[in-house]
């Protein structure tokens, strides 16, 4: 059996143990909230991307299992998501049906929680 010089108690050379960038919070991205999009400033495509991501997540749909209902590519559907490319009304009622809900749904703002309207976050 060959011996070898290697110690596994001996720290290594390159890395010495200070610095861990997977679990140092200083090498972690600051993480910034997004406002949601509003009609006036964004337009009706970012508004409608960002509802139909919400409802997605909310119930557990993949962007795969969209594009297969819609009859898009997922590409085209991540595009849809992000709000590169607008959906088109046919597109919203047949999200809207896989979704359960009414198009309108799809198209409105947000709305704001009662706290932020309040002030009162109690």
């Amino acid at each position: 059996m060959a011996r070898t010089n290697y110690d596994p108690l001996e720290r290594h050379p390159l890395f010495d143990g200070t610095l861990d960038p997977d679990i140092d919070d200083e090498a972690a991205p600051e993480v910034r909230p997004r406002p949601a999009p509003n009609l006036y400033r964004d337009g009706l495509a970012l508004v409608c991307a960002a509802a139909i991501r919400f409802e997605a997540a909310r119930r557990g749909l993949s962007q795969m299992q969209i594009a297969a209902e819609v009859g898009l590519s997922r590409a085209a559907v991540s595009d849809r998501f992000r709000g590169k490319t607008a959906w088109t009304l046919d597109q919203l009622g047949v999200i809207a049906l896989l979704f359960g809900c009414d198009v309108s749904v799809l198209v409105k703002e947000p709305r704001k929680p009662a706290r932020d309207v309040a002030g009162n976050y109690w």
